[in-house]
């Protein structure tokens, strides 16, 4: 009998742990209540319960009071990616009988798997306390494609598909007008946003402000075309789109993509649209017209398909492939490989720029080594054989030792007095801001620096409004030292919202290390902000005028388009210029530090000046400007970016401290994207790689065209599409200025050197071509294929000891529309 009761018992312990364990992913939590708890909570987030790391997290907090009045605080206690513990803390009041809903965007660390959230009274004793089990993935990367479609069934392929080689895996989210978010943090799970067979119109106006800014601020949107095409961009048509627009007609369709031997990409006929996108650029060409086509938002992308999702489901079922080679053009190769390896490429790997960007301070409050030195020889000369040569004579030698510990007491004061001004008594703060006039709104993002002297608790104080997220590094940096977040640990950095103010409390932190956050904020445009620009680019020449509308000058001010740069100094307030006759030069834009020296002027210093202070304020603009050009600012060769410094506030750059007596000291960078006027006399010109060319051989890089030339170099063949629309009259080849290729500041770098040859379609063979400046249409006939596109082969001659990497020559088109 005891023997049988013993398996029974065995049988419900078992079951008991099984039911624990077959729980889903999002409800797999612990609750920890009070007996006498005067709230209930229930706790959902993201899609479906579902998160990604180093992504912001949509939390909806559900509390129920069935009781008396309450007056507390919610918490929620996560990981950051360097597995220190943050806490956010939000005051909650709610009435007897009262229900409360809201929701919380939360910033994850990498592979962030659990959060705890809890509510504390106002005596700080916790009376209920939720693990949320987030079910990230560790073992394959997952890229979040958000759907919006009636059809979610026919658009199936798209959830679980794998890309290179598996290592990254796609997750399918369905989204309506319901479950669309209401905020663009609630996009910021999703690495893509597909609109097909869906009426945008149908999202609130909310929702699609969610929609839109979440893209200006780095998102990517796929647009489907087909008999939808209409209803599928609903208000992003009258932003994006030229008219007119056109009726569906049924073309061939292929994707391309990798097969097996002896297999073939599929082809099908679908209903397809000609999109035509304001300054847009051809990802996939097709017989009749482009099937997949491009153009930039801010700082996100826009894409539109031809044909609509589900017209290709068949197809990329039966070739995986194709949708691979689909989703990679959609997003950009570089993108995927991030994406791939997003533990290093996260937010958490833009740590040590944003580090370097503002871990300086006030070069005045250097100690002045000079004056030191002084001192120091006054005084062991005055307590040496001064002081003892005088009492000597004077026949006082019994006053010697008084008069050195006099002496002494009097140098340490005057040292001490030297001393005041570089010393730190209080937290202090650095930052660098970059304030974005571009499109209708402004929008200002703050990288700051926190530091304190001593190594006790302290806290600042921001002022409301502001989007707040910490910047750590990942773990990986500590692998060894790291330890398992378990929600018992104390807070490194608490951030206590306060109508009136976002308090950030820290500590356990060590004299003077960095505590990194980004502010950002939108504002609304006045007449009385931004730069304005009437700027034409046309055979390699910019001309027009820019106007600088703000009521503070701007310094160091530069256009800057894909490789091409306009210096332009110093903007008075409204002040007009005109551009003829500015200095122009080509620079390399896999360079951004050496761009960014020609901005700023810092390559005119042969050597540190650390004591000058314009010397140390270009090195800080310098470093701004290059991280800024890092994240692909200035490269749209249909726009270009203008910017600029200023050391005084400008309007809207209102001080994010809410306490004025709080030490602060940074800068502000000025950046506007202008479209450019690329048409003259009916001719149009343009870039050879708005459309992202075909490597045949080598080792080419196409985001900063540049080939490999070191010792083992091979030759690069690149198949450059120059558009079927055009009749090509002639190609330019702007190379770099002497201004980088000759600079002994720049050893490492060089333009092409080597020997140059045109695939000629009508022997088949590759003809070697004298480089040079300028090819007309008679010289480029037996090399341009019928749909214009022109194979190069280029043979590097090797490189200088310094530097492997060869910058080629930027090529353009001029020629009429057909």
């Amino acid at each position: 009998m005891q023997k049988k009761r013993g398996i029974q018992f065995f049988f419900a312990i078992l079951i008991g742990w099984m039911a624990l364990f077959c729980l889903p992913a999002g409800y797999a939590y612990a609750s920890q209540k009070e007996a006498d708890a005067p709230l209930s909570m229930d706790v959902s987030y993201g899609f479906d319960n579902t998160a990604k790391s180093d992504r912001y997290l949509r939390v909806t907090v559900l509390l129920n009071n069935d009781t008396a009045p309450f007056e507390g605080t919610l918490e929620f206690l996560t990981a950051q990616s360097s597995l220190e513990a943050y806490q956010y803390s939000y005051p909650v009041s709610l009435a007897a009988g009262e229900k409360f809903e809201q929701e919380y965007y939360i910033p994850l660390g990498v592979r962030a798997d659990q959060m705890f959230v809890s509510v504390q009274d106002v005596s700080g004793k916790t009376v209920i306390r939720k693990r949320l089990k987030l079910g990230s993935e560790e073992d394959v990367a997952e890229s979040y494609i958000g759907i919006l479609t009636d059809t979610p069934e026919a658009l199936s392929y798209l959830d679980g598909a794998g890309i290179r080689y598996g290592t990254l895996r796609t997750r399918a989210v369905f989204l309506d007008a319901e479950q669309a978010p209401d905020n663009r943090l609630g996009y910021d799970p999703l690495d893509l946003v597909i609109v097909s067979g869906f009426d945008l119109d149908s999202l609130s106006d909310v929702q699609y402000e969610a929609l839109r800014r979440w893209v200006e601020d780095g998102g990517t949107i796929l647009f489907g075309g087909g008999v939808d095409c209409a209803r599928n961009y609903g208000r992003f048509a009258e932003k994006v789109l030229e008219p007119p627009y056109l009726d569906a007609v049924i073309v061939p369709v292929s994707l391309g993509g990798e097969t097996a031997p002896g297999e073939q990409t599929g082809e099908i006929q679908a209903e397809c649209v000609d999109v035509n996108l304001k300054n847009g650029s051809t990802l996939l060409a097709g017989e009749v017209f482009p099937l997949l086509s491009h153009t930039n938002c801010k700082q996100g992308r826009i894409v539109a398909a031809a044909f609509s999702m589900d017209a290709i489901s068949d197809l990329c079922l039966a070739n995986p492939s194709s949708f691979e080679k689909l989703y990679t053009l959609v997003l950009g190769s570089d993108t995927v490989d991030e994406l791939a390896q997003e533990d290093y490429y996260g937010y958490s790997g833009s740590y040590f720029s944003v580090q370097g960007l503002v871990n300086t301070g006030n070069a005045g409050r250097l100690p002045k080594v000079a004056a030191y030195t002084v001192i120091v020889v006054v005084y062991l000369l005055l307590i040496g054989p001064g002081i003892y040569f005088y009492l000597k004579k004077r026949g006082i030698y019994r006053y010697y030792l008084p008069a050195v510990t006099l002496g002494a007491f009097l140098f340490t004061g005057i040292i001490y007095a030297l001393g005041v001004k570089t010393r730190f008594r209080e937290p202090f703060v650095t930052y660098a801001s970059i304030l974005d006039t571009s499109g209708e709104e402004a929008e200002e993002a703050t990288y700051m620096n926190i530091r304190s002297p001593y190594n006790k608790p302290y806290s600042v104080s921001l002022k409301p409004g502001y989007e707040v997220r910490p910047m750590t590094r990942s773990y990986y940096y500590d692998a060894v030292s790291a330890v398992r977040f378990t929600g018992e640990e104390e807070y490194h950095t608490n951030f206590v919202y306060q109508p009136e103010r976002v308090e950030i409390k820290m500590r356990d932190t060590v004299a003077f290390s960095p505590n990194l956050f980004t502010l950002r904020r939108e504002l609304e445009k006045t007449d009385a902000m931004g730069v304005q620009g009437n700027i034409s680019y046309f055979d390699g020449v910019v001309s027009g005028t820019v106007k600088n509308c703000f009521e503070e000058p701007l310094e160091n001010a530069a256009l800057l388009i894909n490789g091409k740069a306009v210096l332009l100094g110093r903007l008075e307030p409204g002040q007009t210029v005109s551009l003829d006759g500015k200095e122009s030069c080509d620079y390399p834009v896999s360079y951004s530090y050496a761009a960014a020296q020609m901005v700023t002027g810092a390559d005119q210093y042969e050597k540190a000046e650390i004591e000058d202070p314009d010397y140390l304020k270009a090195q800080e603009w310098t470093r701004l400007l290059s991280f800024y050009l890092d994240s692909g600012a200035g490269r749209n060769p249909s726009e270009a970016c203008l910017v600029a410094f200023s050391t005084r506030k400008l309007q809207g750059e209102e001080d994010f401290l809410a306490d004025a007596r709080t030490l602060r000291e940074g800068f502000c960078m000025v950046t506007e994207s202008i479209s450019l006027n690329r048409e003259k006399d009916g001719k149009l010109y343009r870039s050879a790689l708005e459309e992202d060319p075909t490597v045949l051989a080598g080792n080419y890089e196409a985001a900063y065209n540049t080939m490999y030339s070191g010792e083992t170099a091979e030759a690069a063949t690149v198949e450059y599409s120059l558009g079927s629309d055009l009749v090509i009259e002639k190609l330019t080849f702007e190379t770099l200025s002497p201004r980088f290729s000759e600079n002994p500041l720049y050893p490492y770098m060089s333009s092409f050197s080597g020997s140059m040859y045109f695939y000629n379609y009508e022997t088949g063979r590759n003809d070697r071509i004298e480089l040079k400046s300028e090819y007309s249409a008679k010289e480029l006939s037996p090399y341009l294929s019928p749909s214009n596109t022109l194979t190069v082969k280029y043979v590097p001659e090797q490189t200088g000891e310094y530097g492997w990497e060869s910058q080629l020559p930027r090529i353009y088109v001029v020629g009429r529309r057909e």
